[in-house]
């Protein structure tokens, strides 16, 4: 049986084989892996407070966080997988991943300015003293990497980044200035770059941001926006030879419906999240070699050396953290969802729409639920610690 080409390629001819997993499936995934991302940071909070925590407490943090780290990358495919089927317009996304990085930002604000900041100054008498322990804390958290909370800017970008790459205006750009509207796609990149270098500053400059540039700063591995893009130029590089091979816009369209194309989309993330995961870990083990060096005096050519190598080891744990703190080192693990992807289909029609509806108002309710109760239990359990802790960073100020 001769193989049919990709360009000849239609629903009449179409293979059987479609994925069991939908866009769905990955959106129920990866709230889920919210939940327990907001327990891992509960807990982390919890161990920072004082370390002699019950070991559940550890074993949680464990599991929330590895597990909270899949959130961002099954929201980030399972998006393209929306965008690339057409399943709702960009404006419809970008509404959307908006009005939901601004709610956290909101949230984030009023958590901060009130009901910590009240804690707070009803402990200690004295709200500018308050706000300075607060801001401190916020600035040490960034630091270690561990204040990495606001994933819907992430969305917001990548939605904005094949809104530029893709979408055709009806009435402005036309002609030759359709160019102009696809650099825009540029302005993403610069955004994701320019939280890279913010990062970056805030862990080698002892100088504290404004505490509102927390919630904007971006959350995925850099290494984890490149897969994105990737992504993106192999649909706009495919239609380009579609087009080449005289095909049309709508035959182009058309094959990107079949599942065949699904089966090759999903072959073809596979294997960058495969590459990019090992770019991220090589980079990952050569910055934390060359900032230990740095960090230690050592000469990257000199010799090695008993009295060398115990400064290297150690200094090796907090170059390992500043890597992390810059988002390197942290997007291999992604390679652990390539049997998902492989198991996914973005063609795959689900028969419940109204659960497009349903699933993020479950996930922001189940997410709510549990951060308030976990934050209620950790009060309740480290309420004295809490107390003699505050006290004692207010006598370190007052000082």
């Amino acid at each position: 049986m001769n193989r049919i080409s990709k360009y000849e390629r239609t629903s009449a001819n179409d293979i059987k084989y479609r994925g069991p997993l939908s866009y769905q499936h990955l959106l129920i995934f990866g709230w889920l892996c919210i939940s327990f991302k907001v327990l891992g940071v509960l807990t982390s909070l919890a161990i920072s407070l004082d370390k002699n925590q019950p070991q559940w407490i550890y074993t949680l943090h464990s599991v929330g966080e590895t597990l909270g780290y899949f959130a961002l990358p099954l929201f980030l495919i399972a998006n393209f997988a929306i965008i690339l089927d057409k399943k709702k317009t960009y404006k419809q996304q970008l509404m959307k991943f908006g009005g939901l990085s601004l709610g956290i930002v909101l949230i984030f604000i009023i958590v901060k300015e009130h009901n910590l900041l009240e804690l707070f100054t009803a402990v200690l008498g004295n709200r500018e003293e308050a706000n300075k322990i607060l801001t401190d804390a916020l600035y040490e958290s960034a630091v270690s990497g561990s204040l990495i909370f606001n994933l819907f800017i992430d969305l917001f970008l990548c939605t904005l980044f094949m809104f530029f790459l893709e979408y055709v205006p009806q009435k402005h750009f036309q002609g030759k200035k359709l160019r102009l509207f696809r650099a825009m796609a540029v302005f993403p990149v610069l955004y994701e770059i320019g939280a890279l270098a913010i990062r970056i500053r805030i862990t080698l400059v002892d100088q504290k941001p404004p505490y509102l540039v927390y919630p904007f700063l971006t959350t995925k591995p850099f290494m984890s926006f490149v897969l994105f893009i990737f992504l993106a130029l192999h649909i706009k590089l495919e239609g380009v030879r579609f087009s080449k091979k005289g095909k049309t816009e709508e035959h182009f369209e058309s094959y990107t419906q079949t599942n065949a194309h699904s089966l090759r989309f999903s072959v073809y993330a596979s294997v960058v999240i495969a590459i990019t995961a090992l770019i991220d870990f090589l980079l990952s083990v050569y910055s934390s070699i060359i900032l230990s060096y740095l960090a230690a005096g050592v000469n990257l050519n000199a010799e090695l050396t008993v009295e060398t190598e115990d400064k290297l080891n150690k200094v090796l744990p907090l170059a390992m953290q500043v890597t992390s703190a810059w988002r390197i080192g942290t997007h291999w693990p992604m390679i652990f969802l390539v049997p998902v992807i492989l198991l996914f289909s973005y063609t795959r029609v689900s028969k419940k729409p109204k659960l497009d509806t349903l699933i993020p108002i479950g996930g922001v309710l189940l997410a709510l639920l549990v951060g308030i109760e976990g934050m209620h239990q950790g009060i309740v359990m480290n309420l004295t610690i809490l107390i003699n802790k505050i006290m004692e960073m207010a006598a370190q100020y007052m000082k």
